[in-house]
């Protein structure tokens, strides 16, 4: 029988009608990146509140590699039936469609668009050795190089790479890319100085920053961080006309049964409106943000056309 409380039944509609014997045993979500980088720390702290939701748990299968690619074809391959789920994202469905020579799967139509879960920023971070505290100062100083500039994100293709791209053009300095499989990775070679410039996302940064071992120079959002309220946004900082969120979703294979993503759906929502994950998540920069399948399922659709335009604009290709 699927089990839905009246909040999460109230958040989403129409009720799901059929009786089915969902969940009846293990799932697992799969996660495109290693361990301790913002898409692993959102799907542990969902798995946790969920022990009610999947009795014989949530079982988080990390497969970092290949851009996220092992993961989203593991689970575009996968059987519909709501036991094999995808912690989506826009680089791995919206950005590395487009930049990759050859992908495993069709990103526009091999996937069931669940919900999104979480959003964040990512932030413009160096090494303290770096002689830059401001975007425009980091520009001026990239400038000045004889070689590009080496940064390094959480994966290629990823928003935090794109983003940065962006950003060199604006600010005029050339780059050489290095991905890493992760947030944490990334965070883990800034501390050793083998790079000294990163686009990273917010959670693995949070004690760094707050130690003083990194310096943050911009979050990438609209809005300041109240996590790091300090840190001004890349319009404060000098460069307008540039907001990029990055967010966290869930996706099944294709053909996935309606009455299990309006459940899958509903529970995620229901999870992400408890006090203790949202205080959990705020700790590590992340905002919840749940929407019905409709929605979100438009909202993917939106986003290949946006990132999509971006990635062939940055004439970046990953082989």
């Amino acid at each position: 029988m699927l089990r839905r409380s009246l909040l999460a039944a109230a958040l989403f509609s129409p009720a799901v009608q059929a009786q089915v014997a969902y969940p009846s045993r293990s799932a697992r979500l799969l996660v495109g990146s290693g361990a301790g980088g913002a898409s692993d720390i959102v799907a542990r702290i969902l798995a946790e509140a969920m022990d009610a939701t999947f009795p014989r748990g949530l079982v988080i299968d990390n497969r970092p590699g290949a851009g996220a690619t092992i993961a989203a074809s593991t689970v575009a391959r996968a059987a519909p039936d709501g036991y094999t789920l995808l912690l989506s994202s826009a680089s791995m469905l919206a950005i590395n469609p487009v930049l990759m020579r050859q992908i495993p799967f069709d990103a526009a139509n091999d996937f069931t668009h669940i919900t999104m879960l979480s959003e964040f920023p990512f932030v413009i971070v160096v090494h303290p050795s770096v002689p830059a505290t401001t975007l425009l100062e980091l520009g001026a100083w990239a400038r000045a190089q004889p070689e590009p500039l080496i940064y390094g994100s959480p994966n290629p293709g990823s928003e935090h790479h794109l983003g940065m791209e962006q950003l060199a053009e604006r600010l005029g300095f050339r780059t050489q890319h290095i991905g890493f499989r992760g947030g944490g990775p990334a965070t883990t070679a800034l501390l050793g100085r083998q790079i000294l410039v990163g686009s990273v996302g917010l959670p693995p940064l949070v004690p760094q920053l707050r130690e003083g071992r990194l310096r943050a120079l911009a979050v990438s959002t609209s809005a300041r961080s109240p996590l790091v309220p300090e840190v001004p946004t890349i319009a404060e900082a000098g460069i307008e006309g540039l907001s990029l969120a990055v967010w966290q979703g869930l996706a099944g294979p294709r053909g996935m049964p309606a009455e299990i993503v309006q459940f899958l759906a509903a529970a995620f929502a229901e999870a992400l409106a408890k006090p203790d994950v949202i205080r959990k998540l705020a700790a590590q920069g992340l905002r919840p943000r749940p929407m019905p399948p409709a929605e979100f399922d438009a909202f993917m659709a939106a986003q290949r056309e946006s990132w999509g335009r971006a990635a062939r604009a940055a004439n970046i290709v990953i082989e």
